[in-house]
């Protein structure tokens, strides 16, 4: 197989051949065409891609030159899976917007950050295509291989590509230390508008393989009190009455809603768990433990809404969420694949996820539903890398995104927002690091009104019977419903 398909002349020549189309058409069209010919200037993260490209061009080389060893065949495939990764790190800040936005110039509707995968992609296919091909061994070079002129030509293309990047690289990026612009300007060779940054270095300090989603998950088991997000109460009340919810729900409760038509409560727990109960508390009709990976993955569950007499919209704290409902005739051997456990009784026929915008990056912990206009709500917990405070409404018909509002509060601190009723044209909201119900302008987002709970806990959910507001202090084992008269 081996002299019959590839010997070493013939091997020799592929490679070199390789090694001057990369050098010659991404790297050289980037740098002479685009940059030189039309003024762009790569960015901190061009650098990196294009770095790796002529990395893999110059292996190449040195293949044609002292031959098919294991180390350079190493070298460059860490190398080409390294540009990989570069590039998806690239386009994963891009490639999600909407149709046609993008950063940079555009090659044939592409953008070059894009490009960057395709062209590694097609490396990595051609280095494994030609290491099939050997056979049982890898082809020696022998006197016949000989430094002809396609390996001259590769290597003076090689040279003069370089010498571009580098009067590119040191006139517009700068040495060391400067790494290169995010957003870099035109090139020029006028001095005033050349830009040397160093501002990248800043980064180097918060390193994380997810980037921008390294936003630590909420746990509503043990979510600490603040009083910087304390605000400025008019009056404090205390509960008129407490009821013990039954034993039998596993987990603590971060979530609690009731239908005045049905007479139903439904509460959700961080265990997974939904069940729905009497219009007392006192009695578990029917509950089930959903599977979390089945399909959308649902965990960590967040808030419960009913959105009709007897279903409710469960949301997990990521935004993903299921719609499951009270129904006496329901078995549970039907949804084997929805519930792990549970009890005949209850049904799930939705699962989806919701998509934000400047709740992207930001975890939930509460949901409410606004009848009058079909919307779900949501309000993001604050983050030290996101620190958004935003009320989130998301259409009932579509499970679109309807509109984001920042919420405006006179706070040290955001408050981190574990429960929310919308009650006429206000937003209740239950503030578990300050321990109050925040009361906010559903128009307008201002909150305008603080009462502080006499009674101090892991306040986790909230919802309205009545005249009455209802929190939960989560534990499990111990979740106490109290009631607050409005």
């Amino acid at each position: 197989m081996n002299k019959a398909l590839l010997n070493d002349v013939m091997m020799n020549r592929i490679v070199a051949l390789a090694s001057l189309a990369l050098i010659a058409l991404p790297v050289g069209i980037a740098c002479i065409i685009l940059g030189f010919g039309m003024g762009d200037n790569p960015c901190a993260l061009c650098w990196q891609e294009r770095t790796a490209m002529v990395l893999v061009s110059l292996i190449a080389l040195f293949i044609t030159r002292y031959g098919l060893k294991p180390k350079y065949i190493g070298l460059l495939l860490l190398t080409a899976i390294y540009g990989l990764f570069a590039g998806y790190r690239h386009s994963s800040a891009h490639i999600l917007r909407d149709i046609g936005q993008g950063f940079g110039p555009a090659i044939f509707g592409v953008h070059t950050y894009v490009w960057v995968m395709v062209v590694f992609l097609v490396v990595l296919l051609f280095a494994g295509v030609l290491l099939l091909l050997q056979g049982d061994k890898l082809v020696q070079w022998t006197e016949k291989t000989r430094w002809e002129g396609l390996n001259k030509a590769a290597a003076n293309v090689f040279l003069v590509v370089i010498a571009f990047n580098i009067v590119q690289a040191f006139s517009q990026t700068g040495p060391a230390p400067f790494l290169g612009q995010g957003d870099p300007v035109r090139m020029s060779f006028n001095p005033q508008n050349i830009i040397w940054s160093a501002g990248k270095w800043d980064g180097l300090s918060k390193v994380s393989l997810r980037g921008a989603y390294s936003i630590a998950k909420p746990d509503f088991t043990d979510m600490p009190t603040n009083d910087a997000t304390r605000a400025a109460a008019d009056t404090t009340i205390e509960a008129v009455k407490s009821v013990t919810l039954p034993a039998e729900i596993e987990g603590a409760v971060t979530g609690i809603s009731y239908n005045p038509n049905s007479q139903l409560f439904a509460v959700v727990t961080n265990k997974n768990w939904v069940a729905f109960l009497n219009q007392d508390l006192t009695q578990v009709l029917a509950k089930a433990k959903i599977d979390p990976n089945f399909s959308v993955e649902i965990s960590n569950l967040a808030g419960v809404a009913f959105d009709s007499d007897n279903s409710v919209l469960v949301t997990a704290d990521h935004k993903s969420f299921a719609r499951v409902a009270y129904d006496p005739q329901a078995k549970l051997a039907d949804y084997y694949a929805n519930f792990f456990e549970g009890t005949d009784g209850i049904t799930e026929f939705k699962r989806g996820r919701f998509e934000t915008a400047r709740a992207k990056y930001n975890y939930v912990g509460s949901a409410g539903f606004d009848a009058a206009n079909n919307e779900y709500l949501m309000v993001t917990l604050p983050d030290v890398k996101r620190n958004n405070f935003v009320l989130v409404r998301l259409s009932g018909a579509d499970f679109k995104l309807n509109s984001e509002r920042v919420l405006s509060i006179d706070t040290q601190a955001l408050p981190m927002v574990t429960g929310v009723v919308l009650s006429g044209d206000e937003l209740v909201m239950l503030s578990q690091s300050g321990q109050q119900l925040l009361t906010a302008d559903a128009a307008t987002g201002a909150v305008h009104g603080a009462i502080n709970l006499a009674e101090a806990g892991n306040l986790q959910a909230l919802t309205e019977q009545d005249n009455h507001l209802l929190v939960v202090d989560a534990a499990e084992g111990r979740n106490q419903v109290r009631f607050y008269a409005k």
